[in-house]
């Protein structure tokens, strides 16, 4: 298929041409990227090229001695960079110390300031021996060798990138007509009307042609002339000399409004002038001189001439769109027009063409002067064609029939602001993201930086009520015991999730309440099994599926605390906590995870009384669906889909997710009704309203990118100290955060701005610090007198509880610590600032980004409900990452399907249980997962081509006509 194009006008004189083969793929920018990712390699000096160095001028006796060196300069390099920044990262920083030591003795004042403005504080020993090696390896060459190589580097790293479109060439001599001396213009032979082919001849004539007019200033006499008939006359004119009596050219009036336009606009002479050519070409540099030299009268005129106030109220609208869709004119000679507009135009000439009768009329009978017979308003043309352009702005440039508007339904508990905040668009990172009006964007040659305000939170609706905790009955006073009434969310929820047996998908921001939710479902599902006021408790059993084990367990000690009033048993069933058969017949509430339920349900003898049990199903964070533990989801979802009907049994399925773009996908995978269990509240109903900013370093080179993240992570974490905030900076490794820290505390004393990071003397402060010293802990006695902490699973139990009481009574400014405090406790702060997003992966053996729940969890970290209005989160990542997670996080791209990639495996676990056991079965059941939602919707994401999808439609609709 080939790539549309705007005009072959904007290609006409470049050597930019159509690509009839056009093979490339369309999404072709990760392989761009990589490709400069590699010729940015082979630019620069890397360890590769300094060891292919040695191997090539060394023989083989020397060879072995300066291995050991090259080793330890590694060594060195591991120790300074750190170990968790991967072995490219090391790799770069052990050619960073090698071009520093390389013509040293020793470690001088000079070499320690580089090094540490690069890596932060390090080990004097590691660049002590760093530094003996390069010198050992250095004796074996010359001087001239070693600068040859750090010269020939640094030559070839010279900025010898092209930017876009400068390789460009244009050229006049590339479109050549046959050989002629002299063209004719409209047949006439004389030399004053013959336009020579030479085009720099040609363009150097009529240069001095309008320079010869410049000089000499127009009096004012003939100024005076100009009135607002002046451009009529002198484009009638322009006509009448150009085209002569040639039908089908443009109108006076169409050519008007066009010259009007672009006269009123904000351009400058030069830029005009080449426009103008462009329109009128070589006939019309009279015209333009003209137009160019009376521009300001001509505005002037018609802007003062008499005109009707019913153009009022449109001129207002028309500034409005004017300055919502200032953007620049490509090409002018193409025009875009709608339907209504050229109907609209068509009225305007008949009306122009009535009207100049009627005045022609009236000329002849004497009651008008012949320069008054022809009164052309150009604002009034204008008004109108604007009034068309910003109604045809809404409507589809190919328009079609739809049957059913989806945009028009209405479902009574969506909340969804997203709409009105997909208006403006903008390229992050290479990619196209819808924005915000209110977002802030800062592009440097260091980083990109988007900024999204927080919202405000959304106004109570007229029909919302509060649910007391008094007005509930016996059982549900007894669970939330403590509880005074409902949250927002919970009220909205309450009817349906506590009175009902739907289906329910509850979408919501993180930290809005969805496990009260999840508990309303509980209770409705035990008062459904009281008789007598006897709990009937070996008659149902509950699952929770959780995505981690950590939260299991969080979620085991909240729901045995509420429960334990009413005698229900809640267990943990998960890799780490095995269950007896007895023990789980005994217990009423089960809290597993996702790969362990798909194990327990996935047996065919044994556990099929326990799965025919379950009457309630709660998924937690549904909106995993799109990563790699999604298709263990589905598979759960739709063995429970199809028991449910081919048992006729009653299981009811409550999905909770964090806010996602395709919400009405998930919900009918769920098999939820959208009109009554689909609720879906946006970032207005998060209890602290988020600011989120995303940064992206644009450096390729690993331990310069590094040094930037370093950089960029002091600016914020400042910026947030200075306005009285506590700040938690998360980073991916438990020696990374004292690495962090001790960077950020040197950057404060260095830039003078440690004084803002202390923490205000008093006598709590005292004790604190005597806790502090009585710690075993180096790093946090050394760090805490500053006003910074650590925090990781790695510490002493006693150490980060006692890191977490000092943190949230406000004697630690920073506190850097891992991803595991985010899920463990519930730590808030005003701002949390994620350092780096890629994440060491054991099972993989690489670097993986950071998941997007983990992001999700630790933003919902930011903001402390009884102190802050809003709270800030802050993610630093690569560039090339940057639209990443702008679009997951601002839920652009739709929630996919993951399962094809594990389709074989669940089929066949189908097989073994023995609920599929032919093909058309096993049709059936795909038809249950998550996988044929999204393959209905986007078929071309899942490798099914649109002329095969346009097979499958005509294929449904013929069985269908033919079963009726």
């Amino acid at each position: 298929m080939a790539l549309p194009r705007l005009t072959g006008a904007l290609r006409s004189f470049a050597n930019v041409t159509k690509h009839e083969d056009y093979s490339e793929e369309l999404a072709d920018l990760k392989t761009k990227r990589s490709k400069l990712h590699e010729q940015l390699l082979k630019s620069e000096l890397t360890w590769r090229k300094i060891t292919k160095f040695v191997d090539d001028h060394l023989d083989k006796k020397e060879h072995q001695a300066v291995n050991g060196d090259l080793k330890t300069i590694l060594q060195a390099a591991k120790q300074i960079v750190g170990a968790e920044n991967g072995q490219e990262a090391i790799e770069s920083g052990a050619v960073f110390l090698f071009k520093t030591f390389h013509n040293r003795e020793c470690v001088g004042h000079e070499e320690t300031k580089a090094i540490k403005q690069m890596f932060g504080p390090f080990p004097s020993s590691s660049a002590t021996a760093a530094c003996s090696a390069t010198c050992r390896i250095a004796s074996h060459f010359t001087e001239e060798q070693l600068t040859a190589l750090i010269q020939m580097a640094e030559e070839q790293n010279g900025d010898d990138r092209v930017f876009f479109g400068k390789n460009i060439v244009f050229s006049f001599d590339m479109h050549d007509l046959d050989h002629s001396e002299e063209l004719p213009v409209n047949g006439e032979a004389d030399a004053q009307r013959i336009i020579s082919l030479d085009y720099n001849k040609f363009l150097n004539n009529q240069l001095n042609h309008l320079q010869s007019y410049g000089d000499e200033k127009s009096d004012p006499k003939s100024l005076g002339k100009v009135d607002d008939s002046f451009l009529w006359h002198e484009v009638g004119k322009y006509l009448n000399e150009s085209q002569g009596s040639t039908p089908g050219g443009p109108t006076t009036e169409d050519l008007c409004c066009t010259l009007y336009e672009m006269l009123a606009s904000s351009k400058s002479g030069d830029e005009l002038q080449n426009e103008l050519f462009e329109l009128l070409g070589p006939e019309g540099f009279e015209l333009i001189e003209k137009l160019l030299q009376n521009r300001a009268l001509i505005l002037e005129r018609s802007l003062t001439c008499p005109n009707d106030n019913r153009f009022h109220a449109l001129q207002e609208q028309c500034k409005r769109f004017l300055g919502e869709n200032a953007k620049p004119n490509y090409g002018c000679q193409v025009t875009i027009q709608s339907e209504q507009e050229k109907l609209l135009l068509k009225q305007y000439r008949r009306e122009e063409k009535r009207n100049a009768r009627k005045e022609k009329q009236a000329g002849e009978d004497g009651e008008a002067s012949g320069e008054g017979s022809v009164s052309f308003d150009p604002k009034e043309l204008r008004m109108q064609r604007e009034l068309a352009l910003l109604n045809a702005r809404s409507m589809p440039v190919l328009a079609r029939q739809r049957e059913v508007d989806l945009e028009k339904i209405h479902y009574p508990h969506v909340y969804d602001s997203r709409a009105e905040a997909m208006k403006t668009s903008a390229f992050i990172g290479g990619a196209k993201v819808f924005l915000p009006e209110a977002v802030q964007r800062e592009n440097n040659k260091m980083y990109e930086e988007v900024k999204i305000p927080h919202s405000e939170p959304m106004p109570i609706g007229i029909e919302e009520k509060i649910v007391y905790i008094k007005d509930l009955d016996e059982i549900g006073q007894l669970v939330f015991k403590g509880m005074k009434r409902l949250n927002r969310i919970q009220s909205i929820v309450f009817e349906t999730a506590y009175n009902t047996n739907e289906n329910m998908l509850i979408c919501a921001p993180t930290g809005a309440g969805k496990t009260n939710i999840a508990m309303l479902t509980v209770l409705h599902e035990i008062r459904q099994h009281v008789q007598h006021g006897v709990i009937k408790k070996d008659e149902f059993k509950i699952v929770y599926v959780a995505p981690m084990k950590a939260l299991a367990a969080e979620m085991t000690n909240y729901f045995s605390k509420r429960l334990e009033p009413l005698g229900i048993t809640v267990k943990e069933l998960t890799g780490d906590m095995q269950l007896s058969k007895g023990e789980i017949l005994r217990t009423q509430m089960l809290v597993t995870t996702p790969e362990k339920w798909d194990v327990v349900t996935r047996k065919s003898v044994g556990d099929v009384a326990l799965s025919q049990l379950v009457k309630l199903l709660i998924l937690d964070e549904v909106h995993l669906l799109h990563e790699d533990r999604g298709p263990v989801l589905e598979s759960i979802v739709a063995r429970t889909l199809r028991q449910v009907e081919s048992t006729q049994s009653m299981i009811r399925i409550l999905g909770l997710s964090a806010t996602l773009p395709n919400y009405l996908d998930v919900a009918m995978f769920l098999h939820v009704n959208p009109y009554i269990g689909l609720f879906y509240f946006d970032g207005r109903f998060r209890p602290v309203p988020l600011g989120q900013t995303f940064i992206g370093v644009k450096t390729t080179n690993k331990v310069q990118q590094l040094n930037h993240m370093d950089e960029v992570c002091y600016e914020n974490v400042l910026k947030q100290i200075m306005a009285g905030h506590q700040v938690m900076v998360f980073v991916h490794a438990r020696n990374a955060t004292v690495k962090t820290a001790m960077s950020l505390r040197e950057k404060a004393k260095n830039n003078g701005h440690i004084c803002h990071f202390l923490s205000p003397q008093g006598s709590e402060y005292g004790q604190a610090e005597k806790q502090v010293q009585r710690s075993r802990n180096k790093q946090l006695r050394e760090l805490f007198p500053d006003g910074f902490s650590i925090h990781h699973a790695g510490m002493l139990r006693q150490d980060r509880s006692l890191v977490e009481t000092l943190f949230s009574n406000g004697h630690i400014k920073v506190l850097v610590c891992t991803a595991t405090l985010a899920w463990g406790v519930n730590l808030p702060a005003h701002a949390v600032v994620i350092k780096g997003t890629q994440i060491y992966a054991a099972k993989r053996g690489s670097f993986v980004d950071l998941g997007i729940l983990d992001v999700m969890q630790i933003f919902g970290r930011a903001g402390r409900p009884q102190f802050d209005k809003f709270g800030e989160g802050i993610i630093i990542t690569t560039h090339d990452k940057l639209s990443h997670y702008l679009t997951l996080l601002t839920q652009q791209n739709p929630i996919e399907s993951q399962f094809l990639e594990s389709l074989a495996d669940n089929l066949n676990a189908e097989i073994a249980l023995g609920t599929v056991t032919n093909v058309e079965e096993a049709v059936k059941w795909i038809s249950y997962t998550y996988l044929y939602v999204r393959m209905r919707a986007n078929p071309l994401v899942y490798g099914i081509s649109h002329k095969a999808y346009q097979v499958f439609l005509s294929t449904c609709c013929h069985q269908q006509f033919g079963h009726k």
